[in-house]
């Protein structure tokens, strides 16, 4: 559709010149499905975005192409408004736009029973704000390390800056939030609101049943696996003050009006919440941790609950590759909860990728503007 729409002004209406005409589009589409700068998973929809002939066709952008993150030294977006977006496991994202580098969650040597991610936390050498959803290891336990080698503000709950000070990360560097009203952060390009959200809480009786069983069926951990995973977890917390005062979702709204949330717990939404959604027609970009429940039905049900109040353009999920507890890695499938979203949205966009596969966005499109 995207393609098409961009080609119209090549359709030949009369005569002879109809075949003709279709030989030139077929050889231009081909050549456009290859130029194009990046694929904006909402262009596909039509509207203004793939009307877009300038950004169609635009050179193809190596930002938006090659795997390397920005933070590590890879290409960021060659075009100022073009927000790149990449998933590095369990709630970790990073943000690129306008040359900022946004680090959403710190936890990158997850240990070697994990799959690599294609890079070791002492890669990132640029970043300019990391905003930390909660204080369990498995969401900042290298937050420390790459705040202090990156010098970026590193933005958490009380429970979760108790930590970065106990890891000497510098007073200048820390920014304390409760996400309970009247906070706004203000960055170079992009502005910030901290939302009080609330940790997930699987039901335990069926967690431990289920943990039980597949714990039996894993190989237990080699000594030196067992204090690998204890040096990583001891730069955490496991406070419980983590799961009703200590996780923070985050309301980030560029410079031109383009909306994301963030939340790295798949927990019910709070009031806070409700009220901050209220004032906006919505978001164009949710990326939403899944709840760690075992069965469809309820981590489902809590996607919608999700999506009903955030009311995105374009949905990506975030923890599917973590463990439920333990050390046993177990993927979550995506699919069944994409396909209940849309049937109860059937105009979202839903994208999943790989370890560091850039998604991009022209954020000049973006709900606040309207069509």
């Amino acid at each position: 559709m995207m393609i098409r729409s961009a080609l119209s002004a090549l359709t030949v209406s009369r005569g002879k010149t109809r075949w003709i005409a279709g030989l030139a589009t077929g050889f231009a589409l081909m050549h456009l499905a290859n130029a194009l700068p990046f694929a904006d998973p909402r262009a596909e929809r039509g509207g203004p975005l793939a009307e877009n002939s300038q950004w169609l066709l635009a050179p193809t952008d190596p930002g938006c192409r090659n795997p390397a993150m920005v933070s590590t030294g890879g290409a960021a977006p060659r075009e100022m408004e073009t927000l790149a977006v990449r998933w590095t496991g369990f709630s970790n994202f990073e943000l690129v736009y306008k040359g900022k580098v946004i680090l959403l969650d710190a936890y990158f040597d997850r240990g070697g029973n994990y799959p690599p991610l294609g890079f070791a936390a002492a890669d990132v050498k640029k970043a300019d704000v990391i905003l930390l959803g909660h204080g369990h290891f498995d969401h900042m336990s290298d937050a420390a390390s790459v705040g202090i080698r990156t010098g970026a503000t590193i933005v958490g709950a009380p429970v979760t800056t108790e930590v970065l000070k106990k890891q000497s990360v510098p007073d200048r560097q820390i920014r304390t939030v409760t996400g309970k009203g009247g906070e706004s952060l203000q960055f170079d390009g992009f502005t910030v609101e901290p939302i009080l959200g609330q940790h997930g809480t699987p039901d335990r009786h069926i967690t431990e049943v289920m943990e039980g069983a597949l714990n039996s069926l894993t190989p237990k951990l080699t000594p030196q696996q067992e204090e690998e995973e204890k040096l990583i977890r001891d730069r955490g917390t496991f406070d419980p003050r983590v799961i009703r005062e200590g996780t923070i979702a985050y309301l980030i709204t560029l410079d031109n009006g383009f909306r994301i949330y963030y939340r790295d717990s798949g927990g019910r939404v709070t009031d806070f919440e409700k009220s901050a959604m209220q004032r906006i027609p919505g978001v164009d970009l949710a990326l939403v941790a899944v709840s760690a429940d075992f069965l469809a039905p309820p981590v489902v049900r809590q996607a919608i609950e999700h999506m009903r109040l955030y009311k995105p353009e374009v949905y990506m999920p975030a923890h599917h590759d973590a463990a439920y507890s333990g050390h046993t890695p177990l993927w979550r499938p995506t699919e069944p909860i994409f396909q209940a979203m849309k049937d109860a949205n059937s105009k979202l966009v839903t994208v999943s990728r790989e370890y560091r596969e850039p998604v991009c966005f022209n954020t000049e499109h973006n709900v606040q503007r309207g069509p």
